[in-house]
């Protein structure tokens, strides 16, 4: 061991513990404890920033300000995750969804699921009356980090023409995921403590999880006049002092499929301004669904009628502008998601350390960009990636697979790659993480990376 490491560990040992320097600050809801923290987290007498902590891990982290302006509803975070869960809970499974009629079905299955007891909840799994949902931890951090209302992060934003937009108009989006019971062990195991154990990150046969995704466009940024979103559920955020309106424009949901080569199955829903139902959250209509990358399938050849994509159906039930919103050489994709990339391209680099979701500028050719459209088993890591070339290269660095969780990736890159800190366990992280590496049994990770390369949720 170097002497910079333990003179580091002797001064560590020496510093007050985060709970002894922890100090009560305002503005949290009733029952929970409220603690002055620094932006990264780590509790300070001095800091600017507030955490809510209503168990284990913060509900979220917020500059002081912003909530002390805010006496309304808090979000907290769903976190007394299950040891263990049969996995049978899952009506889906005995569905063929490689048909259309199947996919439609399929959809239509977790999309029920899901809202099962969570509307009336108005999507707090603590007032659900139905089964029991959860959040991912750790997810309080950077400049896209959850907000305190509603729990939502910020997403990728749409810049017009794009999805029939104004051009130059440009539409901010917003989304909270759920997991249900069984996909919820893997994270109880994963943050049995402060650091994630990365020893087994596989989501078990009856995980599934669904986001719910808020846009605030308004109906005059639409370039012809239509709005998508007539009559859709709104939700609100409030943003140093002003309230953002909020629509709900798309819903993802993913299942755990052991019988194919990903391991799961991905879908998307819109909302259907057209559709009859008397619940406005029912009005959401399948996009469609995917379960592999179609590996070696290029866009010049699908528009050139030579192949088909076999690991995607496009459901006829898909609204317009959703239908007319899909991912590279029709793979499926959401209204606000990257159409360069797919539901699964993009799951796929679930690992730690990250990588770039989409291919990167260099890579130019559709051979180059097939490196993101493989169909990779959850527990295979994407791997690196050589930015002059776009070929997979070998690492000196572990790569650990995140099985296709990308909200998994964010948290544990907050925690291993920028050092961001959980200020709710009374624990001091650092001093924990230090006495880990003096033990042997934690790596120390690489230099932290310039707040403004965090890649984006």
């Amino acid at each position: 061991m170097t002497l910079r490491l333990i003179l580091c560990f002797i001064a560590l040992l020496a510093m007050p513990t985060s709970a002894s320097i922890a100090q009560d600050a305002v503005g949290c809801a009733a029952g929970t404890r409220c603690i002055k923290v620094t932006r990264d987290g780590r509790p300070s007498a001095t800091g600017t920033y507030v955490a809510q902590c209503s168990g284990k891990f913060p509900d979220f982290i917020t500059p002081q300000d912003r909530i002390a302006a805010w006496n309304g509803q808090l979000f907290r975070l769903a976190q007394n995750y299950p040891p263990s869960d049969s996995g049978t809970d899952a009506p889906w499974r005995s569905i063929d969804f490689r048909t259309p009629q199947g996919a439609d079905a399929y959809i239509y299955a977790l999309r029920d699921y899901a809202f099962d007891g969570m509307i009336e909840a108005d999507f707090k799994p603590e007032a659900s009356t139905g089964r029991r949902w959860y959040h991912m931890p750790m997810m309080n951090f950077g400049p896209v980090s959850r907000e305190f209302i509603h729990g939502l992060t910020e997403e990728r934003s749409v810049t017009g023409p794009e999805l029939g937009l104004k051009p130059g108009v440009r539409i901010r989006n917003f989304a909270v995921g759920f997991y249900n019971a069984a996909a919820a062990t893997t994270i109880a195991k994963v943050w049995a403590s402060d650091d994630p154990n990365l020893i087994n990150t596989t989501f078990p046969a009856g995980a599934m999880s669904f986001k719910i995704l808020f846009s605030a466009v308004k109906p005059s940024d639409f370039a012809d006049g239509v709005d998508r979103l007539s009559g859709a559920p709104t939700w609100q955020l409030s943003e140093n002092g002003q309230i953002i309106d909020l629509r709900l424009m798309q819903m993802d949901v993913a299942a755990a499929a052991p019988d194919t080569q990903t391991g799961w199955v991905f879908g998307t829903l819109a909302f259907d301004a057209n559709a009859p139902d008397p619940s406005p959250w029912r009005r959401m209509r399948p996009v469609g669904l995917s379960w592999g990358n179609d590996e070696g399938v290029k866009p010049s050849e699908v528009a050139a009628g030579l192949k088909s994509l076999k690991e995607t159906i496009v459901s006829s039930l898909a609204p317009v502008y959703a239908a007319q919103h899909l991912g590279w050489g029709g793979r499926m994709n959401g209204p606000v998601d990257n159409p360069s990339s797919g539901c699964l391209s993009c799951h796929g680099t679930a690992q730690s350390p990250r990588v770039p979701i989409l291919p990167l500028n260099s890579c130019t050719s559709e051979d180059q960009k097939m490196l993101w459209f493989r169909n990779l088993p959850g527990t295979v890591a994407f791997g690196r990636v050589d930015q002059n070339t776009c070929q997979k290269v070998q690492s000196e660095d572990p790569m650990v697979a995140l099985d296709y969780s990308l909200q998994m990736a964010v948290a544990v890159q907050n925690v291993l790659e920028f050092r961001d800190v959980n200020p709710c366990s009374g624990q001091d992280p650092a001093r924990q993480r230090l006495l880990r590496v003096w033990k042997g049994d934690f790596p120390i990770t690489r230099d932290i990376p310039p707040e403004s390369e965090r890649i984006q949720r």
